[in-house]
């Protein structure tokens, strides 16, 4: 084998490793599409830090046999939300955002719930949303956030019954 052939040889085994890394990275660092969410750019993180996009960060959130968190997502730039499974098996989604600045989801915005109620949580007003057999959501604001919690057709009691864990153990603030 000539010494020529090696470069020849090196030169494409570099180059396919280039390309390799390159698709990898895209991959990695290309944000989402939620269709369902009409076409909310979504970017997946390891922990529910945004300081580098949106200068803030989930600090506490539930934790707990019960509430298992899954994904943490930053929704448009400006909206923290983390995946939850409720054991045994159903799911939510926390959102939160600095006030006033909060992305909802058209489907729960506009949706016209049948019962509307308001409830104190530890000096925290909550107003819990929902209608049987459709979508229900919780809301609050707590340090100059905004907070929600979304489900997607909760069983009857549901929200009520984790609004305590989540209004107690959520909060939010600058990084």
């Amino acid at each position: 084998m000539m010494p020529t052939d090696v470069w020849f040889y090196l030169f494409w085994i570099a180059c396919a490793l280039f390309g390799a890394t390159g698709v990898a990275l895209f991959i990695v660092l290309h944000p989402a599409v939620d269709k369902e969410d009409t076409g909310n750019v979504q970017r997946e993180y390891t922990a529910p830090s945004y300081a580098r996009t949106a200068g803030f960060a989930i600090q506490t959130h539930p934790d707990s046999e019960i509430l298992h968190p899954r994904r943490f997502w930053l929704v448009n730039d400006g909206t923290a939300e983390i995946e939850y499974v409720i054991t045994p098996n159903h799911f939510a989604r926390l959102r939160a955002a600095p006030s006033g600045t909060l992305d909802l989801p058209d489907d729960f915005l506009n949706d016209e719930y049948e019962s509307i109620e308001e409830y104190d949580i530890d000096g925290i007003l909550v107003t819990q949303s929902q209608s049987p057999g459709r979508n229900g959501m919780l809301r609050w604001t707590r340090d100059d956030f905004d907070f929600v919690l979304l489900a997607d057709q909760p069983e009857m009691n549901l929200l009520g019954g984790v609004a305590t864990d989540f209004v107690q153990q959520s909060s939010a603030g600058w990084t």
